[in-house]
């Protein structure tokens, strides 16, 4: 692995990780009289400095509570071309919430005695690695080992390439899968997030019912009574529809048919509306469609991602998220309470420099409206200071990140340093390669700043975020930033937990 990869690397996994903080648009709002409007008001505080720190051209948040009622709001704008605002009916892609429909498609068999659980996978797709002790409810719970495709750079390319050098056809993934049985692990050795896993579910419910995975998952959106959730079978999407984007450098690209069956199949195929997705949190988390026991059976969840058979686990909330080229969503379900909140973002760039916005902010209106439910305590926020102007910003951080300039002249400080004095020096190192350049600074909750910077290196230039936090009156790097950028390049730190 380059230098150069190894730096993009380091940044992208810091500035993923490290930057779940609770956290000018035009908004379509569609909220009943009951929603309280303090709520509303809430979600607008958290929402918009997300949108502004992270270039998200779009956002749609909806909430689904029977006490409060019902909020749905579109901010920002659906396409660039045009200059039209976002809209409440607006469709998205939904990424990985497609694995919930598939898992329900998968239990539903189960219940109706078409499959069983414990079946192995070579008894419906032949020739995959350890697919002769790979058990069904393995791949549902992402422990059956198989080698996730994304590291192929065939296959990797179509994320983050801002013109693919070649077209992903049906079929390419599972030939991918079977030249490489040296990249297959044990089967229930750890639960590992695996797009392969639920692509192979897919191929199993087209034999199981002897037709097209598209129909198959058809039957499930239809007995949910879905009527704007839909598995397309090209690269079209129904109309209204938000463009998708992804930065590929420092404008945005429309990648909105980037995404096709043959790219992820039954692992990330689907379209939706974000009412559908709050209506679907509901249905999701309550098990609709499933006998109890195998709901039950379902809701074991395990490792630290607290992955169940196609739900994840969040605090107490369950559901999932999803990100594919242009798009990040989130949906989720509070049992104790019968609410669902779903959030979609019209941009999602491969690596994420930018953050998974609708995760970001989903985490961030649970927190707000429901305290004490989602995992992550809230941030000991201090009183913020001001907002720095950007071009003191700027110089600022330049310098900061100057490995040459010792660490008694560095202008910033991480916000946990007393730690480790020296951690400062080493992200610096990981800097090093690229230039920083800060073009906003946001504050996104007390205590708490993105500053909008963009990233060159000697091939391209990409617009980044890096967190700051309010400590003793000054804005700091915040600690969790620093910790996953040295974890990337394999170091650690004491002031890292």
């Amino acid at each position: 692995m380059g230098g150069r990869f190894r730096t993009w690397a380091a940044i992208a996994v810091a500035l993923t990780t490290a930057m779940g903080l609770s956290a000018g648009c035009t908004s379509h709002e569609h909220a009943d009289r009951k929603f309280p409007a303090e709520a509303a008001e809430q979600i607008d505080r958290i929402v918009r400095p997300q949108m502004r720190a992270r270039l998200a051209p779009g956002v749609l948040v909806a909430v689904h509570d029977p006490e409060r009622g019902t909020f749905v709001t579109a901010y920002g704008t659906a396409d660039l071309a045009t200059d039209r605002p976002m809209d409440v009916a607006d469709h998205v892609r939904i990424g990985s919430i497609t694995k919930t429909f598939t898992a329900t498609a998968v239990l539903r068999a189960a219940d109706e005695g078409k499959l069983s659980l414990d079946d192995v996978l070579a008894r419906y797709v032949p020739g995959v690695p350890n697919g002769d002790i790979i058990t069904l409810r393995d791949l549902l719970g992402m422990q059956g080992g198989v080698w996730d495709v994304r590291e192929e750079p065939a296959f990797a390319d179509q994320m983050t390439a801002k013109t693919p050098a070649s077209e992903w056809h049906e079929g390419d993934r599972l030939r991918t899968i079977l030249a490489h049985p040296e990249r297959a692990m044990p089967p229930r050795d750890r639960v590992e997030y695996s797009n392969s896993e639920y692509y192979l579910l897919g191929l199993v419910l087209e034999q199981v019912y002897g037709k097209p995975v598209h129909r198959v998952i058809g039957d499930v959106v239809a007995a949910h009574g879905l009527r704007a959730t839909t598995y397309p079978t090209d690269t079209t999407m129904p109309a209204p529809e938000s463009r998708g984007y992804a930065h590929f450098d420092e404008a945005p690209t429309d990648v909105t048919a980037r995404t096709t069956p043959a790219l992820f199949g039954a692992a990330g195929t689907m379209v939706s509306t974000v009412s559908d997705l709050a209506d679907y949190a509901r249905m999701l988390g309550r098990g609709d469609l499933l006998k109890p026991e195998t709901f039950r059976a379902r809701t074991q969840f395990a490792g630290d991602l607290r992955y169940g058979l196609g739900m994840m686990e969040y605090g107490r909330w369950i559901g999932h998220n999803g990100a594919v080229p242009g798009y990040t969503t989130h949906l989720g379900y509070l049992p104790e309470r019968d609410v669902g909140v779903a959030v979609a973002v019209n941009e999602f760039s491969s690596p994420p420099l930018l953050g998974v916005t609708a995760s970001i902010i989903w985490f961030g209106v649970v927190r707000q409206l429901y305290p004490g439910t989602a995992p992550g305590a809230a941030v000991r926020a201090q009183p913020s200071p001001s907002i720095p102007a950007v071009a003191d910003l700027d110089g600022r951080l330049r310098r900061t990140l100057d490995p040459s300039v010792p660490v008694a002249e560095k202008p910033l400080r991480i916000a946990d340093d007393d730690k480790d004095p020296e951690l400062i020096t080493r992200i610096s190192r990981v800097y090093a390669p690229v230039t920083t350049t800060v073009v906003d600074a946001t504050e996104v909750g007390p205590g708490q700043m993105l500053a909008t910077t963009v990233l060159g290196g000697p091939e391209r230039r990409v617009p980044t975020i890096v967190p700051f936090v309010a400590r003793d009156g000054s804005w700091r790097l915040a600690t969790g930033w620093a910790c996953e950028t040295i974890r990337a390049t394999g170091e650690s730190s004491p002031a890292c937990p």
